[in-house]
């Protein structure tokens, strides 16, 4: 019999290169670090390649694929086809990783949950807010849910009504990257075009993620400092926004928008980086402030949702939204090298506390609570 079964397709589409596809790949490999591969089998979609690695690594495939669903179908549609192929071949227990939960399962499921943005600001999201609606309501039902961070934990108590004794907070994880050589660092450079000196960006800037803040801050802080701005993630259809946000600063000189990196390119990034910037107006965890500071990077950020439990006191922590306040912080930070030392060390081994083989023996631990009780 298969004991777990999670939802792997975040691996198979373009949620591979964001958040999702970064936990699901964190959590396989804590599990695979703990030997428990043999127990874990994926659910995958119907028709696309599978990911190489993970079955290399020990972890089966479900025998039954999900039909290819568009994603805007997806939370609408997952709660039956998942159910119908998990009573055709039943394991133990269901892991969902985004919004995929059975209707009317017969056996355990734990549900993790990034966030509840398109509920915490609907304005924004409408069109998430309707796709989600269904699966949102569903989460009380979960035999267990996990939160990747506090903040989250208190949304789902206070939008989606799920039980708080039900829900377990397990934060994301990140690996500490080696120091680069001098000679990596400038094959890099020399192959993305950055400047001497900049600040960095990373994340695909949606409205949410405030690029006017980000812009704003670069163009005050260019009043006393010769650096750059350098932007990593793919952009999508909010690429023509970033390019007008730049423009408007009057910084699109000193602007590099890169677009997605790979793994290896974006811990150069990190390392070339005088300072990340992270003008995020809501996290459910918030990851790149994690890889930045695992990177010995200095980071500021906004104080808001969960970004003060992740940066801890590592980070430049500023009141959300005060743009000058946030620009003369990392002003004070660009002219003294002795306090970016002093945030890379703090930075590194504020995030040595988050690694992925700890979130997942916690996860292991719920599976087994669940299991316990069912």
């Amino acid at each position: 019999m298969i004991r777990y079964v999670i939802d792997g397709r975040s691996l198979q589409d373009g949620s591979a290169v964001r958040g999702i596809g970064t936990y699901l790949r964190g959590l396989l490999a804590g599990l695979e670090s703990l030997g428990v591969s043999k127990d874990v089998s994926l659910m995958l979609e119907r028709g696309s390649p599978l990911p190489p690695t993970l079955v290399s690594a020990g972890f089966t495939t479900h025998p039954s694929r999900l039909l290819p669903v568009n994603r805007h179908l997806r939370a609408l549609l997952d709660p039956l086809q998942v159910s119908r192929a998990l009573r055709a071949q039943p394991p133990e227990l269901y892991h969902a990783v985004e919004y995929a939960q059975p209707l009317l399962p017969r056996i355990p499921v734990v549900v993790t949950v990034h966030d509840l943005i398109p509920f915490v600001m609907p304005r924004l999201y409408p069109w998430l807010h309707r796709e989600r609606a269904l699966a949102m309501r569903q989460l009380r039902h979960a035999d267990a849910v996990i939160a990747v961070s506090h903040s989250t934990a208190d949304d789902l108590e206070r939008i989606a009504g799920v039980d708080r004794s039900r829900i377990t907070v397990i934060g994301e994880g990140v690996t500490l990257p080696s120091r680069m050589s001098d000679a990596q660092l400038t094959k890099v450079k020399q192959r993305l075009h950055l400047p001497d000196r900049f600040v960095l960006a990373v994340g695909t800037f949606d409205p949410r993620k405030r690029i006017g803040a980000l812009t704003s801050v670069v163009r005050r802080l260019r009043a006393d400092h010769d650096v750059a701005l350098v932007i990593a993630g793919f952009q999508g259809s909010f690429a023509a926004a970033v390019q007008r946000s730049v423009r408007d600063a009057r910084i699109d000189t000193v602007t590099r928008v890169v677009g997605h990196v790979t793994d290896e390119d974006l811990v150069a990034l990190y390392q070339l980086a005088e300072c990340l910037i992270f003008t995020s107006a809501y996290e459910g965890f918030g990851l790149p402030p994690l890889e930045a500071m695992a990177a010995g990077t200095p980071v500021a950020v906004f104080d808001n949702s969960s970004l003060a439990e992740v940066v801890g006191d590592a980070a430049l922590l500023v009141e959300d939204g005060r743009i000058p306040a946030m620009a003369d912080a990392v002003s004070s930070l660009l002219g003294d090298p002795q306090e970016r030392q002093r945030r890379a060390v703090m930075g590194r081994a504020r995030a040595a506390r988050f690694t992925w083989d700890r979130a997942a023996q916690a996860t292991l631990s719920v599976y087994s609570e669940v299991l316990a009780s069912s």
